[in-house]
């Protein structure tokens, strides 16, 4: 029998890290190997701890990009209500009333632009964002499901009930965060 070369188990511990194909029949069908291969290759790198620690890096800077993104619209919005308060400060030191309303039209309209771009953006009037909030989600999510493997792992002895249980449940963890089968390679040309 002999050895699969080192690229091949660098392409399926690839297609597993980046989620192209989660379970080990999968990886195994596309490049033409065993599940026993690609799952004792998984099992003997410690793929899944892996992928659990990408995706939690992922996330992390997720949040950062999207924490710095709201800060920077937040200082944007900020500067145009500093603006708008020092011409409204100005016309009440000078009794001008019609300068008053025409600066308290231009409130509103501010005010409904930005809620606007913040919308667009994606962020709830409470300043967190959709986005954030599914990044967190998911990573809880995968937390979990990695908990329970690990419990899996721990408590089940057979070894084939155990990748079975295991390939399942990372499979149903995938198809919840990727629900277009579509983007499996290989899946329009085979």
């Amino acid at each position: 029998m002999s050895r699969a070369p080192a690229r091949i188990r660098e392409q399926a511990r690839r297609l597993f890290l980046t989620s192209q194909l989660t379970t080990n029949a999968q990886i195994a069908s596309y490049l033409h190997l065993k599940p026993h291969t690609v799952g004792r290759w998984r099992k003997a790198e410690d793929w899944d701890s892996q992928k659990l620690q990408i995706e939690q890096a992922v996330a992390e800077k997720t949040r950062q990009q999207l924490a710095t993104e709201r800060t920077a619209l937040n200082l944007k919005h900020f500067r145009f209500w500093e603006i708008l308060m020092s011409r409204v400060a100005e016309a009440l030191q000078q009794p001008d009333f019609d300068k008053v309303r025409v600066l308290t039209r231009l409130a509103a309209v501010i005010e409904r632009a930005q809620k606007g771009q913040r919308l667009a953006r994606g962020l709830n009037l409470d300043g967190q964002t959709e986005e954030l909030i599914r990044a967190t989600a998911q990573a809880e999510n995968r937390t979990l499901a990695n908990l329970l493997l690990d419990i899996v792992k721990e408590h089940v002895t057979d070894e084939a009930t155990r990748d079975r249980i295991v390939d399942a449940i990372a499979q149903a963890a995938s198809e919840k965060d990727r629900p277009e089968a579509e983007n499996l390679p290989g899946a329009d040309s085979r």
